[in-house]
């Protein structure tokens, strides 16, 4: 699946773009119920919650990663490992291509 998002926005561009911004995001997905596999309570001001803390990546419109993730992790937990896979894969496809990385607070390099 990682792969097949990759490749549709790929197919998207008829020539390599100059430029591909890349945006990353974890946001809360409020658990309803108490028997959820992975249910732990964030504490954090803006989720203070039961929640999971998925991770986005978007490049405009195009999803390039979901990763449904517990919450009892920081948000940037993993973000640099599916930058990376993404990256390489535009680079061996695009590699004259400039590629910028966007990230809320919570995602750090």
């Amino acid at each position: 699946m990682d792969r097949l998002l990759v490749d549709c926005f790929v197919d998207a561009y008829d020539t390599p773009p100059q430029t591909i911004w890349i945006d990353l995001d974890a946001a809360d997905d409020p658990i309803h119920g108490e028997r959820q596999e992975g249910r732990f309570f964030h504490a954090c001001y803006y989720y203070h919650g039961y929640c999971y803390l998925p991770l986005y990546i978007f490049s405009g419109p195009h999803l390039l990663c979901a990763r449904l993730r517990p919450s009892n992790i920081y948000a940037c937990a993993s973000s640099m490992q599916e930058v990376e896979r993404i990256v390489g894969s535009f680079c061996a496809r695009w590699p004259e291509a400039k590629i910028v990385v966007r990230a809320e607070g919570g995602v750090r390099s």
